[in-house]
């Protein structure tokens, strides 16, 4: 039917790609998810027409980690990192992006998690940031949005390189041609009010200079976010570092020991240098 309807209406179809780019699917917690959100003290947070969901793990103190997750995702894919984090004597706070997890299901964009997050920023004050996929994203923008923030350490696990790979990957799966594609973009252009060509991790991390240090953690065998990209990024953002892993999926690695490890050996590093 799209490849019928694209013959007459592209921007038509475009509307309901964009809709599609617009709505994330709910994806059902693990036992260990639900059990580490239970142990979290939790508010809702009244943000435009949303409730934003936020948990705060660990006793009030001077050392807080932000937690981002990514698209179609939620705070308790941390669930495997949470512990650590709290042994280290870290406050940790998350939040459940508008129309993610349990805030409330309305209408979004990948970008607006962004701008709610520049809102929380000087009440929380964090010193560590980890984020996953578009989470990664969404910290960046946070950063060069705000040149008066400033952060320590700052932990991708994985990261998007650019979002024309999203827009073709939206455009195959509805068999979109190019002049619906195009519609598509503009509209992506209209909500982000950048270039499509600009909206690439490299060119947002390229120009931050109050991250003191970035860690790129990805799995050569991502099946979702190629590690290409994570290369490309690393090569833009001159104080960032890889650490590539193997035989570890998109979601999975967030429950590796693996991370935990490099997690743990980075705030113990950190907490040396601050020394």
């Amino acid at each position: 039917m799209i490849q019928i309807l694209q013959l007459f209406s592209p921007k038509l179809v475009s509307r309901i790609a964009y809709k599609y780019l617009s709505n994330p699917r709910i994806r059902k917690l693990r036992d260990s998810e639900e059990s580490i959100l239970s142990k979290a003290h939790t508010e809702d947070i009244e943000y435009k027409k949303f409730k934003i969901h936020k948990y705060q793990w660990g006793k009030e103190n001077k050392k807080t980690a932000l937690l981002i997750h990514g698209w179609e995702g939620r705070a308790g894919n941390f669930a495997g990192i949470i512990d650590d984090l709290i042994q280290n004597k870290y406050q940790v706070v998350a939040y459940d992006a508008p129309a993610h997890g349990k805030s409330s299901i309305k209408k979004t964009s990948m970008f607006e998690f962004a701008e709610f997050l520049e809102s929380e920023f000087t009440n929380i004050m964090p010193q560590v940031i980890i984020s996953h996929s578009f989470g990664s994203v969404n910290a960046a923008t946070i950063f060069r949005n705000n040149p008066e923030f400033n952060l320590d350490l700052w932990i991708m696990v994985t990261t998007p390189y650019n979002f024309m790979s999203r827009v073709n990957e939206i455009s195959d799966y509805f068999g979109i041609k190019s002049k619906a594609k195009n519609e598509l973009i503009k509209l992506i252009q209209n909500d982000t009010n950048e270039d499509i060509n600009h909206l690439n991790m490299a060119s947002y991390c390229q120009e931050l200079s109050n991250v003191k240090k970035a860690i790129i953690v990805h799995s050569k065998t991502d099946k979702v976010l190629p590690i290409e990209g994570a290369r490309e990024v690393t090569k833009a953002f001159k104080r960032s570092s890889l650490i590539e892993l193997d035989n570890l999926g998109h979601y999975n690695i967030l429950w590796s020991d693996e991370l935990r490890k490099i997690i743990t050996e980075s705030l113990k590093q950190l907490l040396t240098t601050k020394n």
